[in-house]
């Protein structure tokens, strides 16, 4: 499942839930194959945007919010060569 804004990047994407959905997929006695299936639609690339971030998203142990800052490309295109 891809959406326009991610089939650039790859050909699967995380499910991305809209906030009312959170209780019906994190409750633990729900069964109910079809009504979890329904949740799992490409979210709406018009509610996306994507941008280059740095290498340092590579790493597990860097885990804050500089993993998913935006970079220019050219710093990025840089470090290849260094």
């Amino acid at each position: 499942m891809q959406n326009a804004v991610t089939a650039p990047v790859h050909d699967r994407m995380p499910a991305i839930l809209d906030p009312d959905s959170y209780d019906l997929w994190l409750d633990p006695g729900m069964n109910d194959v079809s009504a979890a299936s329904e949740l799992l639609k490409p979210y709406d690339a018009r509610l996306m945007r994507c941008y280059p971030v740095s290498t340092r998203i590579n790493h597990v142990g860097n885990d804050d919010e500089e993993c998913s800052a935006p970079v220019e490309l050219a710093q990025m295109q840089n470090r290849l060569f260094s």
